[in-house]
């Protein structure tokens, strides 16, 4: 195998490990989604205990507030990782797409040489 094809090899395998390693990451993302919204689900169930025994005082509206606020913080998480999502989506098939152009270069030029050695 000389130099060049080697080189091929290299950065169609490098492209392969690239694709390959960010797609497995990206299992996990659903994980850590569903834990932050177990936290903020856990904080309103707090809070909501707070309000049933500050019904009728001052901080009754301050427990409201609060809960808005996770409320709130529960949207912008969703969104967040909404976008993060179609992002990360997008780079995959950036990666994968550079994977296959390195991968199909590396047959062509195999292809070539082997072609070259048999004339």
């Amino acid at each position: 195998m000389d130099k060049n094809l080697f080189s091929l090899r290299m950065k169609a395998e490098e492209a392969e490990e690239d694709f390959n390693s960010l797609k497995k990451k990206t299992g996990e993302i659903p994980f850590a989604y569903e834990e932050c919204q177990k936290a903020i689900n856990r904080q309103k169930e707090i809070w909501e205990r707070v309000l049933h025994y500050s019904k009728g005082t001052d901080s009754e509206r301050q427990v409201y507030q609060k809960l808005d606020e996770l409320e709130e913080k529960q949207r912008e998480l969703t969104k967040v990782f909404s976008i993060a999502d179609e992002e990360i989506e997008d780079e995959l098939t950036d990666r994968k797409a550079v994977y296959e152009k390195a991968e199909l270069l590396y047959e062509e030029t195999r292809k070539e040489d082997s072609d070259e050695n048999n004339v």
